[in-house]
């Protein structure tokens, strides 16, 4: 383990090798964001910008080397769900299904389940 430098307002100093390299313990990890900012010693909210800032750069390489999206690529800024008022066989009245291409599809049926899915989808996003 390395100890971070910290600036004279508390703030941890940390060089773009160094977070990069961070965030590629994180990924192999399995940690969620908060119990791996807790064991590196970096507040949630710092981890939490760095993996939202990876995914804003990797999507704009992909748009960029695509070039404008191809038909039938999402470039990842809307997605659609519906919310049912009918319930059926195994779905539960009110649950949030999000289909994908291929038939697949994610279905969210409780409060609890919610970080999962977000979860999913963050990960499906960075591995375009």
């Amino acid at each position: 383990m390395q100890i971070l430098s910290r600036d004279a307002r508390g703030r941890v100093l940390v060089t773009p090798e160094r977070r990069e390299a961070l965030l590629a313990e994180y990924d192999r990890s399995g940690m969620s964001g908060i119990k791996f900012a807790e064991y590196i010693g970096i507040r949630y909210s710092t981890v939490a910008y760095w993996l939202h800032r990876r995914r804003q750069l990797q999507q704009k390489a992909i748009i960029k080397a695509v070039g404008e999206t191809k038909p039938g690529m999402s470039n990842g800024t809307w997605v659609e769900a519906v919310v049912e008022n009918t319930s059926g066989p195994g779905v539960p009245a009110g649950a949030l299904r999000i289909n994908f291409a291929g038939g697949a599809y994610c279905q969210i049926g409780s409060i609890t389940e919610v970080a999962l899915a977000a979860e999913l989808l963050g990960r499906l996003g960075a591995r375009r």
